[in-house]
């Protein structure tokens, strides 16, 4: 290769002359100086690393690469400062900075380091003439800069895990050892997982790291390895360097058999989840020879180091792979087959014990208390007066055709848009009542005018909230309205003093308020109403700075253009509830069904969020769409957002759990006790549905704490099945007040009803309970073995096989009218059990869902009737399965009921005697009439109905005295 400088480009020159020079060091006896070394050619200025233009070549184009992100940066900076967060903001970005310098120059002082000694020590032993690849110009920036990117990707990965590593650093014991290796559970949660990390992000530095030092070592090789005289191992520096590495590379294989044995608690098992009989007496035994050998292994590559000893490595590496094939392959399925299946029960019972415990501990069902139900009865008048909140509180309106409903009646213009039916319960005029509300958010895809001015200034937030109560229904079959319109209009004692909605579930992009032009809020008949932002939420733009700052990161030049933007225009961004509190906790896990509470006369969202894990040991993991796959849940945080001004708070709900007080050590201003949460918010505080779902279908099984029954499935329960519309879909939980046996008050509770597997009878249900200061405990209810009591699916089959009731469906559909079932819901009554489904007509031509029927089932008796109130009188009196129908109202549209259609006649109500006069009989005929009035009114079910009765006797005893001589 020539050494003549003249045909080398003069920039190539200046940047590798470095690389030239030392690869003359190695051959060169010595120079004119004496030293070694041959002087730099004519013209030598020094390294490129010297060159301004370099320097700043290198600075615009990292400015340039790193504007937008440094714009968003500090936007992200300004907003985490409106929330008053920003110390939570440069705690979580300080560790994932820090992680990633500490990982990217790990990986970078172990590549580089690596690579550029190899480079140097093959230098020193590269042949002596000919071809010499070493010496190319710029090799050792090419590997320099392979090494940093390399570097970057192992950085990156380090600092994705951000949150593991905080995890560890602020870890708490958990209280409980696990029965195996008597390990407190943090350390399976916490230690764990960041050992296999770190021991996973290690090996393939250090093997990419030998794959390089082995190249480099050839590439000075290379006229030996094209004559095919090239013996690796006889190169002392490449031995040596080599050794050293995977000496390295495999101690840390040997770790990973050591982690290994203790993630035997996450194996999946034949017969439960967690280590069983099989792992611990052959799994682990061969793991524990695995990492014997292994460890030796790497010993004996350390050795080598010192001197060549390639048989014994060989001799080892042959039993390792002969432990791996024999003990770790063969020699378990021999111990399964001829051990552990002939005596399964007998051998896998302390494991089976171990995976019931740790299961119901990881999702929260230890705690559950389990009480029986008792001998069912007949429901009775008796029952319906012992329950009169429950039969008030009812559910009749099934939120799905609700919301078709609420579309058509209280959307009021194209542009709104109820995104969601929320169930909650309120105190309303000294009673608690149970009510389904929504929020009235803006869609901006439906604006008419599709401006910018429009979609940024104008038309900024939803407006106001619609509310009606469960069980209450108009002359129409549409919900009686608590508070509707715009403005919202109130008739009861619960009010809305700043309906507008800037953040919601909707609300997906910026806006900016507080401008120069003002906001719509409403429409009315004198026009459209508007108003000015008078909040808090949302940043200044105070100057032109923050605007132009804000055009960048949103690519919206508008904003510097505007003329209704000045220094008191607010921008608000991060609208989206659930993104807004996913920024400031993203290790927390949301609930997927925020709800609106009117709170003080705000508007504000809570948000149930979770802390999970996959790490919990012995517990069988569930799989879900929004969360994954874990094994560990707590509802830890219950969070709040204010609609009108996007204030965030969180709320620690569950002390005990471990790992939100980990995070609590590590952002210690970001959450609150749940005793600071306000009062008028803490009333509304429920049992997550989700959390419940997860709760359930692993009570399924793991209700079962004997292990013999366990083993044989003998108790195996199932969700029951339910109608809606037409079709058959898993029973939902449900939200209803009533009053739980042996309670003395009625109270907020989130039921299920169990099934047995493969049957229809239900078996037992269970309740959450929602209200102080019982909020949290599951009570789980067993029903009588030795009766049948009837599950939803056999009720659904029962309203089918109705004579009367399945005419009416037919009727109904053959005039042009769409049946739609509701979800059937089973209410517990003292010792009866009631069954609630209501039916909705919708005609071809409308969007509109009428509620038109009420079925109710006890026992054997079913009835359909136009409400509830004649429903549960007809139901306790054992009335036909219908009434006339003749009066009945059409249906948008639908014509009347003719001449000659069946008809069942209700007969007269009986009548106790009253000794009265016929003066004092009218008086109490009135005053039973207008109770009734008022009882129906108020949704009194229970009242309603023994007024009617009382009215009923009253009246036949006074034309007892009409007739008498």
């Amino acid at each position: 290769m020539s050494r003549d400088f003249k045909d080398i480009p003069e920039a190539f020159r200046r940047a590798f002359e470095n690389d030239w020079i030392e690869g003359e060091r190695a051959d060169d006896g010595g120079d004119q100086g004496g030293n070694g070394r041959r002087p730099p050619p004519t013209g030598y200025n020094g390294g490129w690393w010297q060159d301004r233009r370099v320097w700043i070549g290198g600075v615009i184009l990292f400015i340039f690469l790193t504007f937008n992100w440094a714009v968003t940066t500090y936007t992200e900076w300004l907003w985490f400062g409106e929330l008053g967060y920003q110390s939570v903001w440069l705690t979580r970005w300080g560790l994932q900075i820090g992680s990633f310098l500490i990982f990217f120059l790990l990986a970078a002082l172990l590549l580089w380091g690596n690579w550029r000694l190899a480079i140097r020590r093959a230098a020193q032993q590269q042949q002596a003439a000919g071809l010499r690849p070493l010496q190319i110009p710029g090799l050792t920036i090419l590997i320099t800069m392979a090494s940093l990117f390399l570097a970057f990707i192992f950085g990156l990965a380090g600092s994705s895990q951000w949150e593991r590593l905080l995890r560890y650093f602020y870890r708490l014991d958990f209280g409980v050892a696990d029965p195996i290796f008597n390990r407190d559970i943090s350390f399976f949660l916490f230690e764990l997982p960041m050992f296999r990390f770190v021991q996973g992000w290690l090996m393939p530095i250090f093997f990419m790291a030998a794959l390089g030092t082995v190249a480099i070592y050839a590439l000075g090789q290379t006229q030996a390895i094209q004559r095919g005289q090239w013996r690796p191992y006889q190169l002392p520096a490449l031995r040596q360097h080599a050794a050293a590495l995977l000496a390295v590379f495999f101690g840390l294989w040997a770790v990973g058999y050591w982690l290994d044995i203790y993630e035997l608690v996450y194996a999946p098992g034949n017969v439960v989840f967690g280590a069983t009989y099989i792992d611990i007496n052959a799994v682990m035994i061969a793991l524990q020879i695995q990492l014997t050998l292994m460890a030796l292994i790497a010993i004996i590559a350390a050795v080598n180091i010192f001197r060549l000893a390639l048989r014994p490595l060989l001799v080892t590496g042959g039993l390792w792979l002969a432990a791996t094939i024999l003990v770790a392959g063969v020699y378990p399925g021999l111990v399964q087959r001829f051990s552990v299946d002939p005596n399964e029960l007998a051998l896998e019972t302390p494991y089976i014990e171990h995976n019931i415990a740790f299961t119901r501990l990881g999702y929260g069902l230890h705690e559950v208390r389990v009480q029986p139900f008792g001998n069912t009865t007949e429901l009775t008048r008796q029952d319906i007066s012992d329950n009169e909140l429950a039969m008030q509180n009812i559910r009749l309106w099934d939120y799905r055709p609700l919301l078709q409903t609420y579309g058509q009646l209280q959307a009021l213009r194209p542009y709104y848009q109820f995104n969601d039916i929320d169930i909650d319960r309120y105190g309303i005029e000294g009673q608690v009542r149970q009510v389904m509300l929504s929020p009235r958010e803006l869609e901006k895809t439906r604006l008419p005018g599709q401006t910018w001015v429009n979609r940024k200034l104008e038309f900024t937030h939803g407006y106001g909230v619609a509310m009606n109560p469960v069980d209450r229904v108009t002359r129409d079959g549409q919900p009686d309205f608590f508070i509707r319109d715009l403005p919202p209009r109130s008739n009861i004692d619960l009010e809305v003093t700043r309906p507008e909605i800037y953040y919601g579930e909707l609300t997906i992009d910026q806006v900016y308020v507080a401008s120069g032009l003002p906001e719509f809020s409403y429409p009315s008949d004198e026009g459209a109403v508007y108003a000015h932002y008078a909040g808090s939420g949302g940043l200044p733009v105070q100057n032109w700075l923050r605007r132009a700052l804000f055009a960048i990161r949103f690519g919206d030049t508008n904003l510097v253009l505007s003329q209704y933007i000045d220094n008191d225009t607010r921008i608000m961004y991060h609208r989206e509830i659930r993104d807004r509190v996913k920024r400031v906790a993203p290790f927390l896990q949301l609930d997927n069904d925020p709800y609106i509470v009117i709170a003080d006369g705000r508007m504000v969202w809570m948000i149930d969020t979770y802390t999970v894990s996959g790490d919990f040991p012995y517990s069988t993991p569930v799989s879900t769409t929004a969360i994954g796959r874990f094994n560990y849940i707590r509802n830890a945080v219950k969070v709040t957002v204010d609609a009108y001004d996007g204030t965030v708070k969180l709320y620690i709900a569950d002390e005990d759990d471990p790992i939100i007080q980990t995070y609590a050590r590590a952002f210690p201003d970001l959450f609150k006790p749940l005793s600071e949460m306000p009062e008028s918010l803490f009333v509304h505080i429920r049992y997550p549905e989700d959390l419940f779902k997860v709760q359930t279908f692993q009570y399924l099984t793991y209700h079962m704490t004997n292990v013999q029954v366990f083993y044989n499935r003998e108790d195996l329960r199932a969700i029951p099945v339910e109608m809606f519309d037409q079709t058959q879909q898993p029973m939902e939980p449900y939200y209803v007040l009533f009053r739980l046996p042996g309670e003395p008050e009625a109270e907020y509770l989130l039921i299920q009803p169990f099934v047995p597997a493969n049957r229809d009878n239900m078996v037992a249900w269970i309740a959450a309970r929602n209200d102080p200061p019982h909020y949290g405990e599951l009570v789980a209810y067993e029903l009588p073995r030795q009766e049948l009591v009837f599950g939803p699916i056999q009720v659904e089959a029962r309203i089918d096989q109705d004579p009367f009731i399945s005419q009416q469906f037919s009727l109904w559909s053959q005039r042009g009218s769409r049946v739609i079932r509701g979800n059937l819901i089973v209410i517990p009554l003292n010792q009866s059990f009631l069954y609630v489904e209501p039916i909705y007509l919708q005609a071809e031509t409308s969007a509109l869902p009428e509620l038109r029927r009420v079925i109710l089932v006890s026992g054997e008796r079913v009835v359909m009737r136009d409400n509830l109130a004649q429903a549960l009188v007809a139901l306790v009196e054992d009335q036909p399965v219908v009434e006339a129908i003749i009066a009945e109202p059409p249906v948008q549209g639908l014509p009347p009921v003719e001449e000659g259609d069946d008809v069942v006649i209700i007969p007269p109500l009986p009548a106790a005697p009253l000794d009265a006069s016929v003066e004092e009989l009218i008086a109490a005929a009135n005053r039973h009439f207008e109770a009734a009035e008022t009882a129906q009114r108020q949704g009194d079910w229970a009242t309603y109905g023994r007024e009617l009765e009382a009215l009923g006797r009253t009246l036949d005893q006074l034309l007892g005295l009409a007739n008498e001589p």
